[in-house]
């Protein structure tokens, strides 16, 4: 028995291969795992349903075939030489020409499920479940022993939240796990009142091994789900069905960690930017309301029925004041003309003129008090009734007999006509005021 090192190995494997193939080949199949390096240089996966062949794009190849720039899912015919690179010992085909074809099996697969599923509204922004805000209980289905799970977790722990995590193991690769995935989301839903959120989790792959997740069935199933969803599948260029139906796509399985701490790390933040906001609006409330207050407490004091009252006793003393200088005025010039009288009679001392003098300026003297007292009574009078009519019409003392004043912008409602629906009215009884708006009027019939 012959017995090789792994670079003899793998140097006679790529004779032989190599010498099997002397010319170039022309392979038809799939491009899959397209990516260009920051040298220009292209590697993509060739594959049919049955196998797969990796691909090398040199850049100086590319610039050729400019005309035509590849793509994931597209079907080529690609033109090269097949080669063996021993550090890896992989084969694979150094690609010198790449023709299109058509749009790859798969990706019509992909496409044909996308657009039955987008027409019948599974995509729709309307039907999806929002987000939980506080997440308390995850159930994530994944495979426990893979890279994701352990990211997701140690994210979590990295950012201090205490959630209860539960894993509902299932495989994430090859068709034998879509009825396991399936099964798994329908025993969830049971727990609808358990947990807050479901996460359907796997770490990146090629096409083929994310094709699981574009499976029509397990994507109803998905999209029916009565928990919240998030897809957390493969990285963040990779899309599958279910993150088109899922009610929250993140790019990778710690991009789901980060949404599910994003609450508890912003939430004492956010508390203090709310208290803030809060201060901040009650001092613009009680500012607002302070200079309404002086607003209403100006505007009361001008037509404030007291204030009224006031003016018109005001007006009153000041017309008893020009009354009694009026009559003292009167008095004045009786007098003088009384002194006058005497004077003529102490020159002309006539006895009997001065008795009937007398007589006449005792009489005149009387009707003048009784003329002045009737004058004042008649004056006190009035103002009596004067002030008896104001109590009477004083608002304040109506108030006090269970009537109410309506006022619209400060201003007295005296008629159903003047008001209209939706306005906002203020209503003064005798120990305060209440607010209302008007929602339907009806007319008094005479």
């Amino acid at each position: 028995m012959n017995k090789y090192t792994v670079f003899e190995l793998t140097t006679k494997i790529k004779t032989i291969l190599e010498s099997s193939f002397p010319g170039q080949i022309c392979v038809v199949g799939e491009i899959s795992n397209y990516s260009i390096s920051t040298s220009g240089h292209c590697y993509f996966t060739l594959k049919d349903e049955k196998a797969q062949i990796k691909c090398v794009f040199f850049k100086r190849y590319r610039i050729l075939n400019s005309e035509y720039e590849p793509k994931n899912g597209d079907k080529v015919l690609v033109t090269g030489d097949l080669y063996v690179y021993e550090k890896d010992g992989q084969y694979q085909i150094l690609v010198k020409k790449i023709e299109y074809d058509s749009v790859g099996d798969f990706y019509k697969k992909f496409e044909e499920i996308k657009r039955k599923l987008e027409k019948e509204g599974l995509f729709d922004a309307s039907v999806k479940k929002e987000i939980p805000h506080v997440i308390r209980k995850v159930a994530i289905i994944t495979s426990p022993t893979g890279a994701a799970i352990k990211d997701f977790i140690r994210t979590i722990k990295k950012n201090g939240v205490n959630i209860t995590i539960d894993i509902w193991p299932a495989p994430v690769q090859g068709e034998d796990a879509i009825p396991i995935v399936i099964e798994q989301i329908n025993r969830l839903n049971s727990f609808v009142e358990y947990y807050d959120l479901l996460i359907l989790m796997r770490g990146g792959g090629s096409l083929e091994d994310l094709a699981i997740f574009n499976d029509e069935f397990l994507a109803r199933t998905f999209f029916n789900s009565k928990i919240p969803t998030i897809s957390a599948i493969g990285h963040e260029r990779d899309f599958t069905i279910c993150d088109f139906v899922a009610d929250l796509r993140v790019a990778t399985p710690t991009a789901a960690a980060e949404r599910v701490s994003e609450y508890y790390l912003t939430i004492e933040e956010r508390i203090e930017n709310l208290q803030k906001h809060l201060v901040k609006e009650m001092e613009y409330i009680l500012m607002y309301n302070l200079q309404y207050l002086d607003t209403l407490d100006a505007r009361l004091h001008k037509n404030s029925p007291l204030q009224k009252v006031r003016s018109q006793i005001q007006d009153i003393n000041l017309i008893e004041k020009r009354m009694i200088s009026f009559l003292k005025e009167i008095l004045v010039t009786h007098e003088r003309k009384i002194f006058e009288s005497i004077r003529k009679l102490d020159i002309f001392n006539p006895v009997n003129k001065i008795e009937n003098y007398s007589v006449q300026l005792e009489q005149y003297l009387k009707n003048i008090k009784s003329v002045m007292r009737n004058r004042i009574d008649l004056l006190r009078s009035r103002l009596d009734m004067m002030l008896n009519s104001l109590n009477l019409t004083n608002p304040d003392n109506i108030l006090e007999k269970g009537y109410a004043i309506v006022f619209k912008e400060g201003d007295p409602i005296t008629s159903v006509k003047n008001l209209h629906l939706e306005d906002e009215l203020e209503i003064k009884l005798k120990d305060g005021y209440i607010n209302g708006f008007v929602t339907g009027k009806k007319y008094r019939r005479h």
